[in-house]
């Protein structure tokens, strides 16, 4: 490859510092693009070139893309841009100066200079023009480049213009056409809206309600943004919603019965009018009262748990009027408006009541607490939670890890009397005769019963030993309720309470439902507290596996209802459940004509139409790869046709595979039951 010679006219030659094959400028690490974020791990932010070196050496991270000991340049008027004789590197501007090395991503192109800056990420040279953005270089295709310019806007005042450039026949946004040059664009007071020929849309896509159809809009010129999500034309809000969080689908809708005179945007979720208030999601509160926000506390915290400073905000999701609380727009069945309020870490109480958010907490307001004990910056300290009968779902178990977590807090706090904490140091103070270790009964998994009952040799209170009974690795359960076990140390248990029913009456239903009989918990996931099903029927519910189940009223999938799913005309098969209407797998609709006679599930996770069509969970598979109508399974991981053999694998479906490999699946499947 012949090496590329540098107009010094553009470039300029820059030094390095090389170690182990690692380059460095000015102390910071020049890193490879394609593993950017690896480098992240090593920290390098303040060490020596060499330390950093070292440590990457020994770590096997991605060496510096560019020649040890060769020239390198970097452009004069862009300088971002770096490279030796082989080819151009961006250094990413995201990584610039923030973690303490730098991105190189080698670009598939020569510049031909000169090279000038068109502002807004916008540069062009002799034949192209190109993008820059925090990550890439894109050379835009299909564009008159020497025509390229900014266009200049007509502006009203309180217009943020968004930066739109046209070449005489098209008009471009963030290096992407949006329009033609003859469209009749006009900014608004929001850069990300326009109205395009009468038309409100956002980035250049016109609003859409939530079914996908253009949102009626009366008056387009009007629009503006009120605040945040919150617009308005002049007649109506029209409000952006979104469904999902981490990945979201956006649409919106708009409110026509508003007093636009006293309309107020109080957070971004929230706004009211003189006479109802409003939620981001669609609901309208019909408040009684002032209407306002929660005011969220952010305490700070001595070592003994004393607040010593506190700010507040706006919540973000609850908000009160003269009678009721709101929480993401939905009233808080029981809760009393005028006595709610913030003890930060998502936790609120009003004069009857404590909540996680909206979960009610079963502990008595008069005798709460919610602390942090400060372990110094960026230290770890769990929040303490509690009242006078015991710490946040401990259901009266109490062992000898809790009371040192909590000995600070109570030794700060004298005015605190007669609490859980107490008495245990009072046993402390005068213990009961020890129980003689060869006289207790081993009952598996750790525990042994006296007239206690002992994990690893250790007491733990509030247990009552003739009644306790393991039920499974992670569940037990006494005469005062049932636990789930939550084996923190080898030395300490902690059981959190989820039901005040006997252990008498629990009963596991399958593997995903168990039952304390008065309720339908769902508890698939060990280490979580199983969940209580409050809309669950247990006289009419009954399970068929693979997270399944219904009751009189509704079909649940890992103890969420199903609302397309009638309980009436529903069959279940698998990992599948259908009606004549439509068809289910995992609690996701799968979109397939069918009739029920040629249903059949012939492995938990495959659907088999007829000699038609075979689906791997919602992933079809080839029907003219394997042959249908010979097809058989021969066990959970084997199936085979009259061509060949196949196995499954659960993120692709059936690849094939020889006879060879069943039977020697098979053969060490034997050795390993007669292990």
């Amino acid at each position: 490859m012949e090496l590329l010679e540098r107009d010094l006219a553009d470039w300029e030659p820059l030094a390095l510092e090389w170690h182990q094959g690692y380059g460095f400028v000015q102390g910071e690490l020049l890193g490879d693009a394609q593993a950017r974020d690896t480098y992240i791990l090593l920290n390098p932010e303040g060490k020596a070139p060499q330390v950093v070196a070292e440590e990457a050496a020994a770590g096997g991270f991605w060496p510096t893309p560019l020649i040890p000991g060769e020239p390198v340049w970097r452009h004069r008027r862009n300088r971002h841009l770096l490279a030796d004789a082989r080819c151009v590197f961006y250094c990413q501007p995201h990584y610039d100066g923030r973690y303490g090395f730098q991105a190189l991503l080698a670009l598939p192109f020569q510049f031909r200079e000169p090279l000038h800056s068109l502002l807004h990420g916008y540069w062009r040279d002799r034949l192209t023009l190109y993008f820059f953005t925090d990550y890439e270089v894109r050379a835009m295709q299909d564009v008159q480049h020497e025509a390229f310019a900014l266009l200049e806007q007509d502006l009203t005042e309180g217009v943020v213009p968004a930066p739109l450039y046209t070449d005489g026949v098209g008009l471009f946004l963030y290096g992407r056409r949006v329009a033609n040059a003859g469209d009749q664009v006009r900014a608004t007071n929001c850069r990300a809206y326009q109205v395009v020929n009468g038309q409100v849309c956002r980035g250049f896509k016109p609003l859409h309600q939530k079914d996908g159809s253009p949102l009626p809009i009366a008056n387009p010129e009007g629009f503006h943004q009120v605040a945040g999500r919150w617009f308005s034309d002049g007649q109506s809000i029209i409000v952006q919603a979104q469904q999902g969080s981490s990945v979201s689908y956006e649409y919106f809708y708009r409110i026509d019965d508003v007093d636009l005179a006293s309309f107020t945007v109080l957070n971004e979720r929230y706004a009211k009018d003189a006479r109802r208030a409003y939620y981001i999601t669609g609901r309208t509160l019909r408040n009684v009262g002032e209407f306002r926000l929660v005011k969220e506390q952010y305490p700070q915290f001595d070592a003994g748990g004393r607040v010593v400073a506190s700010t507040e905000s706006d919540d973000r999701y609850f908000a009160v009027d003269e009678q009721y609380v709101y929480a993401a727009g939905t009233r808080l069945r029981g809760a009393h408006g005028p006595s709610f309020r913030s003890l930060g870490f998502n936790h609120y109480c009003d004069q009857q009541r404590a909540y996680l958010g909206k979960q009610l907490l079963e502990l008595e307001v008069d005798s709460l607490v919610v602390a942090k004990l400060y372990r110094g910056e960026g230290e770890y300290a769990p929040v303490l939670v509690g009242d006078r009968h015991g710490p946040l779902n401990a259901g009266g178990v109490l062992n000898n890890a809790m009371f040192e977590q909590w000995a600070p807090y109570f030794a700060a706090h004298p005015e605190r009397e007669d609490y859980w904490w107490h008495r245990m140091q009072a046993q402390r103070e005068q213990p009961e005769a020890e129980e003689d270790p060869a006289s207790l009964r081993d009952i598996g998994q750790g525990f042994s019963l006296g007239r206690s009952v002992y994990f690893q040799g250790n007491k733990i209170e509030g247990l009552d030993a003739a009644s306790f009974r393991l039920l499974n690795e992670s569940l037990c359960g006494d005469a005062n309720g049932l636990y789930r076990i939550d084996y923190y140390s080898r030395a300490n248990m902690a059981a959190e309470r989820f039901s005040a029913q006997p252990v008498e009456h629990f009963r596991f239903l399958d593997e995903v439902y168990i039952t304390d009989g008065k309720a339908v918990f769902k508890h698939w996931i060990h280490y979580h507290l199983p969940e209580l099903l409050r809309k669950a029927d247990l006289a009419t519910f009954e399970t068929f596996g693979h997270g399944w189940a219904r009751d009189a009223s509704a079909v649940y999938c890992y103890g969420e209802i199903k609302k397309h799913l009638n309980p009436a005309t529903t069959r279940f098969l698998g990992s599948y459940a259908f009606s004549p209407e439509l068809m289910s797998w995992a609690g996701k609709p799968l979109d397939v004509e069918f009739t029920m006679d040629e249903v059949s599930v012939p492995h938990p996770e495959f659907l088999q139409l007829g000699t038609r069509k075979l689906f791997c969970g919602r992933r079809p598979q080839s029907a003219k790869r394997i042959d249908l109508p010979t097809l058989e399974f021969l066990d959970a991981k084997f199936a085979r046709d009259k061509r060949t053999f196949y196995r499954y694998e659960r993120d692709v479906g059936l690849t094939e595979t020889s006879e060879d490999e069943y039977r020697q699946a098979l053969a060490k499947a034997g050795e390993t039951l007669k292990k």
